[in-house]
Order: structure tokens, then sequence, then C-alpha cells
């Protein structure tokens, strides 16, 4: 069994349209809310006003549910029996409901038969109980929002510019044109935060370069010389192509007076006090990944390596070394067997060794110059005060303590050859023979006893003064013997041996003071690694040419991509980003980090430890001076300094 709910309704020319619906089951709900099964939307009907349902198919009980009844064939009642064969009117607020019987089936008929008050209007409960019929219309609302939006965001900041054009500092206070600020300035500009024309010199017109420029001065003649003096073509066309909606953006702002290539692109502002964000890797690869192709089809032909990401895409280090005796540093890519003649003679294994004569005199030295039971890199490489990078070897400090350069003691003191001078060694020898006679024989003194006879002191007198008359000779034998095999300047030096006289050379020494011009490196942030987890060659080079620098492979036993992504297994990972190593506007300068990002994962790489040498395994971080920190650099263009 089942009702079928009929509706009626009258179009505006009184034509009426008929609907019917089944409606299965034996009890159907009648109410204000969506959920009944009969929804009238009139305000005099409850959400659940009643319910209606039958047993035999034929006749029909009508119950209310909450408090308010209905009217049936003129009476209020709350309870009703009706036979659908004679039929009944019930009235449900300003709704009628028709009962009647066709063909077996229960009919159910709903109709509006009048408009007793607004609430049996047709309108939904919020229109009914909202002010819309005292508010102005939707179209004199948005024009009113529009003109106030106008004087507010566009009139006001314009006249609040036009105020203050001319002023250096504007006073304290609400300006208008604060509005368009999108956020507040870093700290490295807060100070411009009450001169908006440092920068924004025009109205409507983008920040140009040469309002960065007029502060920025140093910064920007570095950028020049880091980039070859590259033409703004040249490092636009560098750019991969811009496809889908970045070609759009950049089509609008060209028309808006914000062509490509501003200083702004990279240095962006008024997104926050504090310390502006680190250059992201996207920043470099969108050049230097597949540039090489791009400028090659431009005219632009360049000999840099493309680079994307150091965990995956990034060429090999090309370290500044000396090919051959007494050539010039050139960058050299780094292949196995590389070589960079400094002139010096210095097998590391030899000096590295847990045994034999070297480890024996440095034990002899513990507690004289730091030395443990072998000697150790760090005992001839001291890196600077700020941790950055290794001084030079210098004779004096790092090796005179085993090398001695000693040839007189004179009243406890004691003489030293001249160390980098071989005239002035030359020299102090010569003097030295010619000056001091040989030791007086005892037989010649006074006191001293003599065997009988004038042969014994005539012989004594012959031997003495022979050894006076041949002292002088003797000195170039000295001068021979320093620079010749097993000579003090021998075992370290190549010497050029003259062909008369006594004008004897030594190989220059060229120690470079910087192998990777292109990369910034910090031995301080690695303070915790072994040297030999990096300089994996040292323990067994026997020659000093051998080109000791780790490699892109060692570096990558540590370090991956920004974003993690690697080409070997890394046990623990430090993400590497470009702006870790590289700053963009110049060589010499250490890349800038914001201060929370300045503490950097360090680890020892090595898997299987040497003899006698710890490894540190745990992650740690620097509670010193940081990988980053941030130090002001004048605005004037320096030159490399140091090595690293």
């Amino acid at each position: 069994m089942s009702f079928i709910l009929r509706r009626i309704s009258t179009t505006k020319t009184g034509k009426q349209i008929i609907r019917d619906q089944a409606l299965p089951g034996d009890t159907i709900t009648l109410g204000r809310e969506g959920g009944n099964v009969i929804h009238i939307a009139d305000l005099a009907v409850n959400p659940h006003h009643a319910t209606i349902s039958s047993t035999d198919g034929r006749h029909v009980r009508i119950a209310a549910l909450e408090g308010l009844g209905f009217d049936i064939n003129g009476r209020p009642e709350t309870l009703a029996d009706i036979d659908s064969a004679a039929g009944a009117e019930l009235r449900f607020g300003g709704h009628r409901l028709t009962i009647a019987r066709e063909a077996e089936q229960i009919i159910l008929l709903v109709e509006r038969i009048d408009e007793l008050s607004q609430s049996s209007k047709d309108v939904d409960e919020v229109k009914a109980f909202s002010l819309a019929g005292v508010m102005p219309g939707k179209r004199v609302g948005a024009w009113t929002f529009a003109v106030l939006m106008l004087l507010a965001f566009l009139v006001g900041p314009i006249w609040a510019w036009h105020s203050y054009r001319n002023v250096d500092e504007r006073p304290q206070g609400f300006h208008a044109d604060s509005s368009w600020s999108s956020g507040p300035l870093s700290s490295a500009h807060k100070s411009l935060k009450d001169d908006c024309q440092s920068c924004h010199v025009e109205p409507f017109v983008a920040v140009t370069d040469t309002a960065c420029v007029g502060c920025h001065t140093g910064e920007h003649k570095a950028m020049s010389a880091a980039h070859a003096n590259a033409p703004t073509a040249m490092l636009l066309a560098a750019r991969a192509p811009k496809g889908g909606f970045d070609k759009l953006l950049a089509n609008v702002g060209e028309a808006f007076n914000r062509p490509q290539g501003r200083c702004v692109e990279c240095h962006t502002e008024h997104e926050g006090a504090g310390p502006m964000a680190a250059t992201p890797q996207k920043f470099c690869a969108d050049c230097h990944d597949g540039m090489a192709g791009r400028l090659k089809a431009a005219g632009h032909p360049t000999a840099l390596a493309d680079a994307s990401d150091f965990g995956t895409g990034h060429p090999e280090f090309r370290p500044l070394v000396r090919a051959a005796p007494g050539a010039k540093p050139a960058r050299t890519p780094m292949t196995k067997g590389l070589v960079d003649y400094n002139g010096l003679k210095f097998p590391h294994d030899l000096h590295l060794q847990a045994t034999g004569g070297v480890a024996r005199m440095a034990a002899s030295f513990r507690g004289r110059y730091d030395f443990g039971k072998q000697l150790e890199c760090q005992n001839c490489h001291r890196v600077e005060a700020d941790g950055v990078r290794v001084k030079p070897v210098e004779m004096e400090r790092d090796c005179a303590m085993c090398h001695s350069l000693a040839f007189e003691t004179v009243g406890g003191v004691t003489r030293t050859l001249r160390h980098g001078e071989p005239g002035q060694v030359v020299a102090d020898l010569t003097a030295y023979y010619r000056s001091t006679p040989p030791a007086r024989p005892l037989q010649l003194g006074g006191m001293q006893r003599r065997r009988p006879g004038a042969y014994a002191e005539g012989q004594v007198y012959n031997i003495y003064f022979r050894e006076v008359a041949v002292r002088p000779g003797r000195a170039e034998d000295a001068v021979r013997a320093v620079f010749s095999k097993g000579g003090a300047c021998y075992d370290c030096h190549t010497i050029f041996a003259p062909a008369s006289g006594n004008n004897w050379r030594v190989m220059a020494v060229n120690q470079t003071p910087r192998f990777l011009e292109k990369g910034w490196f910090d031995h301080d942030a690695h303070r915790e690694t072994d040297c030999a987890d990096c300089h994996t060659a040292a323990e067994g080079s026997k020659a000093s040419t051998d080109f000791l620098v780790p490699g892109l492979t060692q570096c990558r036993d540590c370090h991956v991509g920004e974003d993690g992504a690697r080409l070997v297994k890394v046990e623990t990972a430090t993400e590497s980003p470009c702006a870790m190593c590289h700053e963009y506007h110049s060589d010499d300068g250490k890349p800038w980090m914001p201060p929370q990002q300045r503490k950097k994962k360090v680890i020892a790489i090595t898997d299987a430890p040497g003899q006698g040498r710890q490894t540190g395994r745990k992650v740690t971080a620097s509670t010193g001076r940081g990988l980053y920190e941030v130090t002001w650099r004048a605005p004037v263009l320096r030159q490399a300094e140091r090595g690293g």
C-alpha cells in the first residue's frame, strides 16, 4: 500500500500543473523541516507537525506531534481518523491537505489556499527574518562599496604619497599609503620604514635597480665581477624559457613596467620582519640547469657546465692548480692523478706513519708542541682564527721543531740559517768560517804541560796554522753540504746548483691560498670530522705534487641536494642548497644565511676508522661561530686575501 502525493501549482496565466508522487510505506510525516516526506514551507507549520498513517489501505489516521493541531472540515483537532473513500479536507497553516481515494490508492492533495501573513508567503525563513526590506538594494550597496574602496585604497594612498614625496622621513602615525604594503620590512631595511621614497621613487612604477644601486654600490660592482661583466641580454638568455602561467605573468609584468632581471626578483621585501630569506636553489637552477645549451643557441657560448642540484646534478670541482713546475695557476677539472706543483718535497705518508723515526720524534715533543704519539694533520696545518681556512705552512712555526737550521750556539743563544734567502745562507756560513778560528790546541796554552824539545812545539804550531789557512775553503764545503743531498735545504726544496761560485738557487714555493675559488668552504663547520675522512689520499701520498683536496664524491658522502636528492646512499644527510657554498654577487665572500639556518649538521663519514683515531658518528650542532654567520660587508669590491 502507498500514498499518492499530488501537488497542484498555478502559472501566471492561470494554468494548473498537476504532479503526482508515490510515497511508499504505511506512515509519512508532514512539517516545515526539509526532512519530512511532505514538506510545507510555512512558518505557521511546526518543523515536525503531524504523521499520516494507514494500516488497511483505506482508513487514514492524522496525529499532531508538537502541540499545534490542524483543522478538519472547519474543526480544530489533534487526532483524526478519516475514511479515504468519504474524503476530508485538513488545513495546516495556509495550506490545505485533501484526502481522497482513487483506484484503491489514497490521494493526498496539497494546495496553498491563502496568504494570512508574511510567514505564509512563498519565501524561506532567512528572508522572512532578515533586514532585506529596509536595506538598500544590491546595486546601490555595490556602488557604495566600490566608491569607499577607491577612496581608501587609491585616492588616499596617492594623496599620502604626494604629501610626503619631498620629506626625507615621515612623522610617526598612520599614513594612507601603508595600506599598499604587503608586510613589514626585513631587518636589513627596517630603518627605511618611514622613508618609502628611498625605494619607491616614482608613483605607479616598480622599484628599479637604480634605486638599489644608489645604496648597494659595492654589491653591484661585485655582481658584475662574479658574472664576468655579462650583459643583461646574456643573463636573460641563460634563463629557462617560461611557459604556461609563468609566461603570462612575465608578459603582464613587462606591460606594467616590471621587466625581468631586476634586483627585487631575488631580494624580495615586505615579506615579514626578520632577515631576508636565503636564496632558494630554484633561483640558481632556473639559469644553470641547461644553461650551456641555451647560451650557445643565443650566440653566447660558455665553458660553464650545467648544474641543477648538488646531490644529483653538479659538475666536478675545478680547483686552481699548477700543472708543471713554475707554471701559472689555472682552474683544472678534478680527475684522478691531478697534480699541483708547489715547489716543495713532502711525503705525507712518511710524516703520518704511526711508527718509525717521525713518530718517535713527535712523541719526544709531547708537552712542548701539543704533539701526540704521532704527527697529526693539525700539527702542521693550522686553521685561521676565524676557523674558515688553513694558514699557509711556515718553516719557523710548523717545521723548525724537527727540521732545525741551527749551526752555532754562542753564550746560550742559537744562531740559525736564514730560511727563504739562499744568498743570506751562503753569506752567513762564509762569514762564520772566516771570522772564527779553529779551536786553539791545549799545547799552545802557557800553563799546559809540553813534551820536551822544540820539535813537538813546532808540530803543534804547524797543525794549528794550517787549519787557519784552509778554513775559508771549508766554508764552501759547508755551503755545498747545506744545498746538496742530505743537507738542510735539499730534503724539502728543489735546488739549482751554480755552474761556478756560490749562486745557489731554490725553486720558489707557491702555496695556493684557495683552491676552490668559486665555492665557499668552512673548516670550523666540519671540526667534528677527522681530516682523513675528507682528505682520504693523504695517508698514502708520497709526493707533495699529489692533489689532496676532496672532490665531489667525498662531499656527497654527507651533502645531498636541497630537497634531499642524492645519487648514493647517505647515512646522515645534510641538505645543501646552492647558497650553502656559492655567493651570487662575488666569489670571495661568505654566502649569506639567516641565523636560524646557520647551525648545520656535521658528521664523520668514515665507516672504518683508522687505528688510534676516534671518529664521531653522532650528529652535532656547532656551538661556536655558525656555519653562515652574518657579517656586514662594506660597499666596496675586495679581493680574496685568504685561501680555503
